[in-house]
């Protein structure tokens, strides 16, 4: 019965370069980008972005990578119920989850973000990131302009929002070190960011990023009581999706490991590890060999 749940999931969000927002259960919508790059074509919409519609308004997680698109969403959202947003949660630094968060910051929601994310706002890199980001996609993100954090999470925060409660984890260093997951205890919902995916290959290569730590991170949401996850992307997902994610970037570890310790080179690693079982999964030519070059470079300042 689960299984044919999620085979009905996987149907209603069809891929798509327009926006819909749909319904996941209820209260809770997404919007689902598509597997690809950001570029013009396709307006950056590249992730989902999540909202939960309370008694008190709505709770928005991720907030797309323009504010055209995230107006889009906020437009889409109003249309389901005209209600104040009280909060857009941010699971971390990356473009097609936070640059589209000065849309909610206007209609008065505050920020919610990890320390790191704060940080990164307050150094001004986060400037120098988004001016490089303009140049390297055309101009893609030209309209775009940074939110401070209202809210920073260090550690934990438990937040109530009518009769819904969010309980606001960090899980970092693992994609970047500003990464969050926000769960729903009891709903047992869990909004994993870009932390857990399925049939689609991770991003690892995050300057920030930890392999080691991703993976300690998802051993600790498999400890967790999780019914559906809901990533940054993907379609909704169960907790399979935790196994899948944890066995690519084992196997790339274990493997890179393996073969640095036989004196193989990185060039050898690259082509020794192209034939790999997740060949087929989708951004396998995006990211992989960017993963395999990080997780070399991460292994040799490991203990």
């Amino acid at each position: 019965m689960r299984a044919l749940a999620f085979l009905l999931l996987l149907f209603v969000f069809g891929l798509s370069k327009e926006m819909n927002l749909k319904k996941v259960e209820d209260n809770i919508y997404m919007v689902r980008g598509v597997d690809e790059l950001p570029s013009l074509e396709n307006k950056g919409f590249v992730s989902n972005a999540y909202a939960i519609l309370t008694k008190e308004g709505w709770v928005v997680i991720d907030t797309l990578s323009t504010p055209e698109l995230s107006k889009k969403l906020l437009e889409q959202m109003y249309r389901v119920k005209k209600a104040p947003v009280k909060y857009a949660i941010i699971t971390h630094y990356h473009p097609d989850h936070w640059y589209g968060a000065q849309t909610f910051k206007d209609v008065g929601a505050k920020i919610i973000a990890h320390r790191g994310l704060y940080e990164l706002y307050k150094s001004g890199m986060a400037k120098s990131i988004l001016e490089e980001a303009n140049k390297n996609f055309g101009g893609l993100y030209k309209s775009v302009l940074l939110v401070e954090p209202d809210i920073v999470v260090d550690d934990y925060k438990k937040l109530k929002v009518g009769s819904e409660e969010f309980e606001i984890i960090s899980m970092t260093p693992a994609h970047t070190n500003s990464d969050i997951v926000v769960y729903m205890p009891k709903r047992k919902v869990l909004f994993a960011g870009d932390l857990v995916y399925q049939k689609r290959i991770p991003f690892m290569a995050d300057r920030n990023a930890s392999s080691k730590g991703w993976e300690e991170a998802l051993k600790k949401m498999k400890n967790m009581d999780i019914r559906i996850i809901l990533g940054g992307h993907n379609d909704p997902m169960d907790k399979s999706a935790i196994d899948y994610t944890l066995g690519y970037i084992t196997y790339l570890r274990q493997n890179i490991k393996k073969m640095k310790e036989e004196g193989k080179f990185i060039d050898e690693i690259k082509t020794a590890l192209q034939d790999s079982p997740y060949k087929s999964d989708a951004m396998y030519g995006q990211f992989h060999n960017a993963n395999i070059f990080k997780v070399d470079s991460e292994l040799d300042l490991e203990p």
